[in-house]
């Protein structure tokens, strides 16, 4: 008797167990209550909110407000999915909730979808509601479809309509400005948001861009001056032939040289789409042997006015060159011949190029044009020997920006020479890999200056369309021309950098008279301002 009553109450507890495990949740569930996740989302503990407020829509699917905290709970959990569908219920069910109307238009801002937060700032403006949160919000679009004058008429709204947008608005106004490169106008925007609030994050970013718009002022600058001097070894100034030619003899080819150059960039910095840089550049090329042949000084000048069209830009690429040459005329000229400078060529060469912008880190450049070249007070070879020449010149390129301060650039050149002289008519094929990187931990190069190293590399291949008897031999010439280069730059000053370079040539022709090596040492310094 005392074991069955004992089973008997045992079985009752058990009972008690199991039933009370299935009922206490559904209970809880009933005991969830607007009120609660209301509670929750104020207190920022937005995973447990949106637990209680789904289950709370569950119960009550025609509620608005816990469609719109729900919705909220989401947003700022950056849920942009769940919080979307939950906003659109709180601006459609009854009673409407038209705090949802800007919510649900900023989820859909974050969501990349600018047509459907239009619509729905559209009804703001209609009724009223927020506006001068409704002109921001407004302003963010436009800024995103890079409406940029826009976008700064609605956050100049905003700010009228109420003060308390005044730094947020600012800071927005600034970068509508830098992408308007409006740079000026953008700094003073950066201060004004310092200047509103020190202490604020929006400062601290501010800041931030303001340094980025020094730089970059600085960098775009309308006028660029780029001096540099460099000395070094020559293997070989007069490009003397690999092996020894009856009756030629050359001596003495190696030597000292010293180049000097100045360039001036002139690139100003035009609103809108059009677009115009210019250049002047002289070099001077001496050496401490041959200086009567081939010491040389030379200028030039390009403009390219262009205009962009967004994904891609059209230039017209325009430049002429002016060479003096240390030179005699003469065939045989006298022992004591001290020549002077003469006009050795005029290169002139025109025609467009089409940029086109892949993406931020790739760029296509095709160029196609027309180039003339003019030799002056050369050595009367006869008429077959005239160098004046015409004809196409184009190009292909292709630059890859694969990480900050580093690019890859591989190119390919098209020439043909129609001369006037018909043995030096030919044509040309060039293929050149250029990469440049910095060879420093970005910790160190703000410490002593970053270090760039360059490698470049090209093989020309020329062909001339003619036999041609160059003394011992009958041959229509062939050059494969390969050359070499690396180039380390140290800018240890903002103004300054410290070069060293090492090129080598290696000219492979079957005509040995223009079979040539050479190997260039050069080091100096560059400045620029």
């Amino acid at each position: 008797m005392r074991r069955l009553l004992f089973l008997s109450v045992f079985v009752i507890l058990v009972d008690i167990f199991f039933l009370g495990s299935f009922f206490v949740p559904l209970f809880a569930a009933q005991k969830a209550t607007l009120a609660d996740g209301i509670a929750q989302y104020k207190e920022e503990n937005f995973e447990e909110a949106i637990e209680i407020l789904s289950e709370v829509r569950r119960q009550q699917p025609s509620s608005s407000e816990a469609a719109f905290f729900l919705g909220m709970a989401y947003k700022q959990a950056m849920d942009y999915s769940g919080a979307e569908g939950n906003l659109r219920d709180a601006v459609t069910l009854t009673p409407k909730i038209k705090e949802a109307l800007l919510e649900l238009a900023d989820v859909l801002y974050q969501k990349g979808d600018l047509n459907e937060a239009r619509k729905w700032l559209s009804v703001a403006e209609e009724e009223g509601f927020f506006p001068a949160r409704t002109a921001f919000l407004k302003g963010m679009i436009l800024a995103k479809e890079n409406k940029n004058m826009e976008a700064v008429a609605s956050f100049e709204k905003a700010k009228e309509l109420d003060p308390a947008f005044t730094q947020a608005a600012e800071f927005q106004i600034g970068l509508c400005l830098v992408k308007e490169r409006k740079l000026d106008l953008a700094k003073a925007r950066f201060q004004a948001v310092v200047d509103r609030d020190p202490l604020s994050d929006l400062a601290v970013f501010a800041r931030q861009y303001q340094e980025m718009v020094d730089e970059r002022l600085y960098l775009e600058r309308p006028l660029h001056l780029t001096v540099g001097i460099l000395a070094g070894y020559d293997s070989n100034i007069v490009s003397k032939p690999v092996e020894a030619i009856p009756g030629v003899n050359i001596t003495d080819e190696a030597g000292n040289t010293l180049s000097s150059s100045v360039r001036v960039d002139y690139v100003p910095r035009l609103t809108g789409p059009w677009l115009f840089n210019a250049q002047y550049s002289a070099a001077s090329n001496v050496n401490s042997k041959h200086t009567h042949s081939h010491d040389s000084f030379t200028n030039s000048f390009s403009v390219s006015p262009g205009y962009n069209f967004g994904r891609f830009a059209l230039n017209l690429n325009a430049s002429y060159t002016n060479v003096l040459l240390r030179t005699d005329p003469d065939l045989a000229p006298a022992a004591d011949s001290s020549p002077g400078y003469k006009r050795y060529l005029d290169y002139t060469s025109i025609g467009p190029a089409l940029r086109v912008f892949i993406n931020q880190n790739n760029i296509v450049e095709l160029f196609a044009g027309y180039d003339r070249k003019e030799y002056y007070n050369q050595a009367p070879t006869g008429p077959d020997g005239d160098r004046d020449a015409v004809g196409p010149r184009a190009y292909l390129s292709w630059i890859w920006l694969f990480r900050e301060n580093s690019f890859l650039n591989l190119r390919y050149d098209f020439t043909e020479e129609h001369a006037d002289g018909r043995n030096w008519e030919n044509r040309g094929n060039r293929i050149t890999a250029n990469v440049s990187f910095p060879v420093l931990p970005p910790e160190t190069a703000k410490r002593i200056g970053p270090i760039t190293l360059q490698l470049t590399g090209s093989v020309f291949f020329q062909e001339f369309d003619h036999e041609v008897n160059y003394g011992v031999v009958v041959e229509t010439r062939r050059d494969k021309v390969y050359t070499g280069s690396a180039t380390l730059s140290w800018k240890f000053w903002k103004h300054a950098s410290l070069i060293a370079q090492y090129i080598r040539t290696d000219n492979q022709s079957n005509v040995p008279l223009y079979e040539y090596d050479r190997n260039q040492y050069m080091a100096g310094l560059e400045f620029r301002y």
